[in-house]
């Protein structure tokens, strides 16, 4: 959820200031005093999508599923500060409703993907086994669904974290597969 909350600020900044038409466009900003200037929110998106991946790694070897419900710090750097407009508030509580409603884009994801993730899971680990790499007990895979490419941020799949859009997913699947067994 969080990073896709992330691509979701991203694609309000992409239509604000470079025109683009994506959802959720321009109506959750009232004027441009509740966005950072460009070049700021370039800087501060990727340090904002590196905390969040840190604390996935963290969580992760520690065995604790990930905790993804909670508003994060970061996210306020992502706007001007206003107590007035309370633009990061708002632009969460948007999302949230887009996101967890019965037909929002994490039912959505969930519904499609579960179709062919015992499947891939399955070429995973016969494409593990005929490459002969052994993993541990601890050893666990996270497959990172985002709803859409990343536009600003190149994420870094690791073999514990591996990152795919949606449309990626769906459409390249046996490429998936081999983008997986090549981080090991």
């Amino acid at each position: 959820m969080d990073l896709n909350f992330l691509l979701f600020i991203e694609n309000i900044y992409e239509c604000y200031y470079r025109g683009k038409e994506v959802f959720p466009g321009t109506y959750l900003i009232s004027s441009d005093q509740e966005l950072l200037e460009a070049e700021s929110f370039h800087e501060v998106l990727p340090t904002c999508w590196d905390t969040i991946v840190k604390e996935m790694e963290q969580q992760q070897n520690m065995g604790i599923l990930f905790n993804t419900t909670q508003f994060k710090d970061c996210y306020r750097d992502l706007f001007r500060r206003d107590p007035v407009l309370q633009t990061a508030d708002k632009v969460w509580n948007a999302f949230s409703l887009w996101w967890w409603s019965d037909y929002g884009i994490k039912t959505y994801m969930e519904r499609y993907t579960d179709l062919f993730m015992p499947e891939l899971a399955e070429q995973i680990w016969k494409g593990l086994y005929e490459k002969n790499i052994k993993l541990d007990e601890s050893s666990s895979l996270y497959v990172i669904l985002l709803f859409k490419q990343p536009d600003m941020i190149l994420p870094k799949s690791t073999n514990k974290l591996f990152y795919s859009s949606i449309n990626n997913f769906a459409y390249k699947k046996e490429g998936i597969v081999n983008e997986i067994l090549d981080l090991f």
